[in-house]
């Protein structure tokens, strides 16, 4: 893959090109021709994805869990202004701390999810970079070796025309023979010999 290949990055979105290792179509003509590159770029490029999964049911999670403080806050704050209950007032306290970690795993959860779409596309684009190289590579040698493959059907074809013609020569010379030596010696003497010689 010596050659440099002159490709914008911008295809993967104008031409909607999948992220690679998820594509059956890909899967089929490359998932067991990589190269050593192309598997590690496969391999960073799944484990991304499944990262970018896990964050969305973190923030999932984590928005569930900041609804459900939220709420707890607003019967604390009541039970705490009406009843002047000082163990609603250290709840409050505990549940508005746990907001304040909930937001910045919210806020570094968000921020990954945000760049982590242009990691999977850099690598996807690596990854088609390598893909396109190693395409060219076979069509490249799978195109030579059928231009031999047909030379070779080419004198194959030639070699069974030569043996057909053979054969039939061969045929030819026997029934001649066996016509003369049955209409010089008749049916029956040559039957004898059929016997005796063949």
């Amino acid at each position: 893959m010596a050659k440099e290949m002159n490709l914008e990055e911008k295809i993967i979105r104008r031409n909607k090109i999948p992220i690679l290792p998820f594509d059956q179509e890909w899967k089929e003509n490359f998932e067991i021709h990589q190269t050593k590159s192309m598997e590690k770029l496969s391999k960073e490029i799944v484990e991304k994805v499944n990262e970018e999964k896990q964050g969305e049911q973190h923030i999932k999670g984590y928005r569930k869990k900041k609804k459900l403080l939220m709420d707890k806050i607003l019967e604390l704050s009541n039970e705490a202004n009406t009843t002047n209950n000082g163990q609603a007032l250290i709840q409050l306290e505990t549940a508005k701390d746990e907001i304040l970690r909930i937001n910045d795993s919210l806020d570094e959860l968000q921020y990954q999810q945000e760049i982590l779409p242009k990691e999977i596309e850099k690598l996807n684009f690596q990854l088609l970079k390598e893909t396109i190289a190693l395409a060219y590579e076979d069509i490249k040698a799978g195109s030579e070796r059928s231009n031999k493959v047909m030379a070779e059907i080419i004198e194959l074809r030639k070699h069974l025309t030569e043996k057909w013609d053979e054969k039939i020569q061969l045929e030819n010379r026997v029934n001649g023979l066996y016509s003369y030596l049955h209409n010089t010696l008749g049916h029956e003497e040559t039957d004898k010999l059929d016997r005796a010689f063949l």
